[in-house]
Parts: structure tokens; sequence; C-alpha cells
């Protein structure tokens, strides 16, 4: 209120070439300006950009300190009043600065996404390989242990970071959505043997079980789940099994912890086991209350359960495979 009411607008009528100069030398030189700092601090050039768009307007402090070069005599209220109307029109064209740079940057990011897209001719050499949704932590920690053992594989992400990331370590990553049947196709899915799906929210988890298991039945789907729940809902979209995202994380954080409480190392680990195979029973109750598997290898033991009793040697193996996979 303060600022609109102290705009004269017959003073923008009569020297709207001078204001319109001034405005776009503030505009563009602080931009310039922004983008170079940036630069040297390792900033990419479409982000300082934006940035330098959304601080190019004059801010509030600049009335303040116009107000206090009148009353010292450093700048004549006239040059004064001219100097609130362009940090004012500055600070009111900040939407449409920012929308400009949002639209620089996802041209230069459908720029660069197209070279990052998978191309089918790159992928029609792979045969019974992997194929991994989501390069995130966990899908680059799976990527690794497939290239230290030698295994064919492919990796899917809808972030275009990401995926440079991958391919700066010569890694076969691609841009793409793990859920479209199209971008499956390109990434050889008819011939994968498998899928580990590590995408970063639950539905885009469930998008992409439900893709493969509508579209491509051969591939065994592999994916972690958020709860219990989550973990029905993926297996009954098709998932072949499902692991709990925070159980072994959980158990190895807790044996640190119980480490430096100088416990001994097989009391830790005997600790660990116990709790591993009472959380997985409470598990299997549920899943015959349910009639689900969840997925960890519950379907072999509960078949087994079937023709004759586990003892406790038989459960164990069974929570082991079930850990396996």
């Amino acid at each position: 209120m303060t600022v609109g009411m102290s705009i004269d607008p017959k003073l923008l009528l009569s020297n709207f070439s001078t204001i319109s100069l001034v405005l776009g030398l503030l505009i563009i030189g602080k931009t310039l300006l922004v983008t170079l700092i940036g630069r040297v601090f390792g900033v990419s050039t479409i982000a300082a950009v934006r940035v330098g768009l959304m601080l190019a307007p004059g801010g509030e402090f600049a009335f303040v300190a116009f107000g206090d070069a009148v009353n010292q005599g450093l700048l004549s209220p006239q040059l004064s009043s001219l100097l609130f109307l362009v940090v004012g029109i500055s600070m009111a064209l900040t939407p449409w600065l920012a929308a400009g740079g949002q639209f620089l940057a996802s041209k230069f990011e459908q720029h660069d996404v197209r070279s990052l897209l998978p191309v089918e001719s790159e992928t029609d050499d792979l045969q019974d390989h992997i194929i991994i949704l989501g390069f995130g932590r966990v899908g680059q920690i799976i990527a690794q242990l497939l290239s230290e053992r030698l295994i064919p594989f492919v990796a899917l992400d809808v972030r275009s970071d990401r995926v440079a990331v991958g391919r700066a370590l010569d890694l076969p990553v691609y841009f793409g959505d793990a859920g479209s049947r199209e971008v499956l196709h390109k990434v050889g899915a008819e011939r994968a043997c498998a899928a580990a799906i590590t995408l970063d929210t639950p539905g885009a988890n469930y998008r992409a079980v439900w893709a493969l298991s509508k579209y491509f039945p051969n591939v065994k789907t592999f994916v972690r789940a958020h709860d219990v729940d989550h973990g029905v809902n993926l297996e009954k979209a098709g998932a072949t099994a499902v692991v709990p995202e925070t159980l072994e994380p959980s158990l190895q954080l807790a044996a640190a912890v119980l480490s430096q409480a100088k416990l001994p190392t097989s009391e830790i680990a005997a600790t660990i086991n116990e709790f591993r195979n009472r959380h997985l029973s409470e598990l299997t109750e549920l899943c015959a209350t349910t009639g689900s598997s969840l997925g960890y290898g519950f379907s072999r033991v509960m078949s087994m359960s079937k023709s004759k009793p586990l003892t406790s040697d038989d459960e164990s193996e069974s929570v082991d495979g079930a850990l396996a996979i």
C-alpha cells in the first residue's frame, strides 16, 4: 500500500522512455550479474539464469535507502520519485520474470532429456537382463552389484539428474516413465528376466508393477514396500516378491546401537535374528488370514506347512530363503 501510494502516474507517463530504459538496465544487469556469480559457484547455467531473473527486481530496502538519501540531500525528490517508479514496477514484474525462467528451464530440460530417452536399437541385444526402475540410492546400489558380477541390466528414472549421474559412470541408464508400456518395450522388457522396482513413491511403484504384470508377464518383479498395506496392494498388482524398506535398515541400525552397549557379537546376532524371525512369523500369520503371501517367499513356506509342520530349523531356513529373495 505504501509503495503504491508513492507512485505518481503522471511522472510515469511523462518519463516513460527514461523509466523503461532504467528498468531494462536494472533487470538485465542484475540477471547477468547473478548468473555470472552462480556460474562461478558451480551452479548450472539455466539454474543461474532462473535465479537471476527472480532476483532481478529491486527490493523493499531501496525505498528506505532512497528516502534516507533524500533526507541527507544526496538525491533530489524528483529523482527519488523516478527511482521509486522503477523499483515498484520491477517488483510488480516478479511473477512474469519467474514464469519466464521456468519456461526457459522447461525448454532446455526437454532438449536435454531427448538425448537421455531409451532407443530401441541400443537395447535390442539384451537378453535375460535385469531392469532397474528407479535410479536413486537403492537403484544405484543394485546397479553396482550387477555391474560387479557382469550381469546385464538397464535402468530407468524420471529425474534427468539421476540419469546424468548414471551416464557419467558409463552405465545404461535412461530417462523414462517406468509405468509406460512403450518405454518398457524400448528397454527390452519382453526379453528381460526380472525387474527391481525402487521408485520414490508407493503410487509409482504400483504403476510399474501393474504395467509389467499386464504387458510383460514374463518379467519377475521385485519391489520394495512402504508398509504391509502397500505390500499387499503391490502383490495384488502382480509383484513376484515384496521387500519391506524399513526392516533390514532398522535391524542394522539396532545392531550398531547394541554393539555400542558392549554386548557380545554373538548375543547381538541372536537378538537381531530373533526379532527378524518373530516379525516374519507375524507376517506369516497375517498372510494366512488374508490369503496373501506378501511376496516374502512365504508362498513356499505356506505350501510346505500344509504338507508337514515346520520345525524350528525349517523355519530358520525358510526365513533365510525369504531374505535372500
